[in-house]
């Protein structure tokens, strides 16, 4: 792989140079990022960065899965589970791929305002993507600007408003499988203000039985001048979601033969979602300077769960908020950014066995009344949890050249978890656990060339385990699990950024290895009824991988972007009952993934495009087969490998888009993604069959 490296470094140095050096035309593009905290210049950062803008990726999708985003992305990967009960599970480097449901390892910020909670973990439920512009991706430990974010961050901005008056723009997407999405947004700029409101709902009945789904939300995001130097913004983000039904994993025969299917249990115990989220934030701005920049937030969150798994009903209230200050600017030729990060969280965490549906109404309910049949059984948890955290941090970025930059950050993160078991039949299982670490990141630029950028950086990343993996524990007590402890990184990287001289093309590569220590790691309970995910740690785990993109326009109507993504993650020390996992793959992880996309426009008005995306297979579970004295088959516990090709095509005229798209053209059957190391063998999330989805949007000023 180090080979590979140098040569590919040696023939983009001599595509490069070729060029003109004074020449303006030939220069990188200026694109400004702020996920390091502070707005820079992507090309000189020691980073792994891409930016993904949704206006270049052609016609509107159903707008339901981050993946139609982040596809053109190396080294993340965003297994669509196609239940929107369970959402995504995204992964960078191999990080998060633990999550039973919503996001680890990553830290996620929609316009400014932190998503993810105090304890790490991220609901995506109250993103809306069709009112999504922009995500900024940074792949690698993150710690030293982030705390919890061992796998990188996702920056997410909202849509630009318009640029005066005020634009509407309603949307409506019809496709298979009973989908419906119907949007309405209206953006507009005054004097000293601008604001982009959108309200949306989506409807399904789930390409798999007892799937039905249906939620709907609001965002808005609203600015103000106060004065030539300050500016305030409020964010507001609601998610209702009345009825998410799961129809949960299968095993591999049944994955093949009904992919459709959800087993009988599954539907008797009425596994299914309700969950309403609402959550807020305050952001002021200050220029105090050209180039001094101080920014503070205030944010807050509250969510409300009902949640019938097999086995056990979850019902959690949560309520969370923090503040954050950042200062950046210049001292003499230092840059620097600095600040303090504060979150709390509380959860009150209530649990009771699951008796199910009765008889008569089994397989035949569809809607939110679900919740009102399903049965309660005793009780068996009433927790409550929280988490405070403080971290403090430092950047600075030191030109000793004009060709090279030293960047050093550090954060110290302080943490305390605590749980009050209320459920004291049992026992008294409170308990408080406090965390501390220091994350540093040392990393340099190099720019040889106007068209050629080289980077390294050596990172450290502490991860701690969220309030949900603490509390789930194998043993049936409750309060935290005292052998749980956090994930710690070590990561080494090297890449580059280049643009060819006379081609409009640009591309990047990174090569990098993560020493993990007490990796967190999914499993389900052979002892227990409930199909509930439990954690353990690793010993340790190595993640090595090389990631390509190229991004090439041969002409002004043809637009071809490329990534690969090779992956090798195996465990080096990890022990399960006795039997010493080192040399196994780590489950969930293909070690392949490419992804093509050709985009055409035959004339001004029209757009055609093709994506293709080939997965290779990858285990499902930490023996990578069967366990020790266990009869079963190699195969059953591999998830396949794929090729799936979709096709879209648009209109526009008269602010009117017309759009229609086939997904999984060949209608290959395959799953999207696993539940690593689940109980009896059902790994298996069988993804959808050719899909087809169609629907018109209009975009115009109403008003000057």
């Amino acid at each position: 792989m180090l080979n590979l490296y140098l040569v590919a470094v040696a023939s983009l140095w001599a595509i490069s140079a070729t060029a003109q050096p004074d020449s303006i035309r030939y220069a990188f593009p200026t694109t400004v990022v702020s996920a390091t905290r502070s707005a820079q210049p992507a090309a000189g950062l020691p980073y792994a960065l891409s930016v993904v803008d949704a206006d270049t990726l052609g016609a509107p999708r159903p707008a339901v899965s981050l993946e139609e985003m982040l596809r053109v992305v190396p080294g993340i990967s965003v297994d669509n589970r196609h239940n929107l009960s369970q959402g995504d599970r995204l992964s960078v480097r191999g990080l998060g791929v633990r999550s039973a449901f919503g996001v680890r390892g990553l830290k996620v910020v929609l316009d400014g305002i932190p998503l993810t909670t105090a304890d790490g973990q991220t609901q995506l439920n109250n993103l809306d993507l069709g009112s999504v512009g922009r995500i900024e991706i940074l792949r690698g430990p993150s710690s030293a600007l982030y705390g919890n974010a061992g796998g990188g961050v996702l920056s997410i901005r909202t849509r630009q408003p318009a640029d005066a008056g005020l634009r509407l723009a309603p949307r409506l997407l019809v496709g298979s499988d009973g989908f419906r999405r119907v949007q309405l947004q209206a953006s507009g700029r005054g004097a000293a203000h601008r604001y982009a409101v959108g309200v949306h709902q989506v409807q399904s009945d789930g390409y798999r039985d007892h799937a039905y789904a249906k939620m709907r939300g609001l965002n808005a995001l609203i600015h103000r001048r106060i004065g030539e130097k300050a500016e305030l913004s409020f964010l507001l983000n609601a998610h209702d979601a009345p009825y998410l039904f799961n129809p949960s994993s299968l095993d591999r025969a049944t994955a093949e033969a009904a992919p459709r299917s959800a087993r009988s249990f599954v539907v008797r115990q009425g596994a299914s979602k309700k969950v309403r989220q609402t959550q807020g934030g305050l952001s002021l701005r200050y220029q105090h300077g050209a180039q001094d920049v101080s920014q503070l937030v205030l944010y807050g969150i509250r969510r409300s769960l009902q949640n019938p798994i097999p086995g056990r009903i979850v019902e959690l209230d949560r309520s969370g908020g923090g503040v954050r200050y950042v200062r950046s600017g210049r001292w003499r030729t230092l840059r620097y950014t600095g600040g303090v990060d504060a979150d709390w969280q509380r959860d009150q965490r209530d649990e009771f066995g699951n008796d199910g549906l009765p008889q008569d109404d089994v397989g035949q309910l569809d809607d939110a009344c679900i919740f009102d049949r399903v049965q309660y059984g005793e009780r068996r948890l009433d927790q409550r949890e929280t988490v405070r955290s403080t971290g403090p941090f430092l950047s600075l970025d030191v030109p000793l050249s004009r060709r090279w930059t030293l960047s050093v950050s550090g954060r110290y993160d302080r943490y305390r978890l605590a749980a009050d078991d209320r459920h004291i039949q049992d026992g008294d299982d409170s308990g408080a656990r406090s965390l501390g670490e220091f994350s540093p990141f040392v990393g340099m630029n190099f720019r040889p060339h106007p068209l050629l950028a080289l980077y390294a950086n050596w990172a450290t990343a502490f991860q701690t385990p969220t309030t949900n993996e603490l509390s789930n524990r194998a043993d049936g007590l409750g309060g935290f699990n005292p052998a749980l402890d956090p994930e710690r990184i070590r990561s080494v990287e090297g890449g580059l950024r280049a643009r060819h001289s006379r081609w409009p093309a640009e591309g990047e590569m990174s090569i990098y290895q993560l020493e993990i220590k007490d990796m967190l790691l999914p499993f389900q309970s052979e002892s227990s009824a409930s199909e509930e995910t439990y954690y353990r740690n690793a010993g340790r785990a190595r993640n090595r991988g090389l990631e390509l993109a190229l991004s090439a326009h041969p002409s002004a109507r043809i637009d071809v972007q490329l990534a690969y993504t090779y992956s090798q993650f195996t465990f080096v020390d990890y022990v399960v009952d006795g039997v010493q996992l080192a040399d196994n793959e780590v489950p969930g992880l293909p070690a392949h993934r490419t992804f093509a996309s050709v985009r055409t426009y035959p004339f001004r008005s029209a757009f055609v495009g093709l994506d293709v995306e080939a997965v290779s297979d990858y285990f499902a579970n930490d023996y990578n087969g069967p366990s020790p004295g266990s009869d079963g088959v190699r195969a059953d516990f591999i998830n396949g490998g794929y090729m799936r090709v979709d096709g879209r095509l648009g209109w526009k005229r008269s602010g009117w888009t017309v759009f229609a798209g086939l997904d999984n053209i060949l209608d290959q059957r395959y799953s999207g993604s696993i539940v690593p190391n689940a109980f009896g063998n059902r790994f298996f999330e069988p993804a959808s069959g050719r899909t087809l989805y169609a629907g018109c949007t209009w975009d115009g000023i109403v008003r000057e």
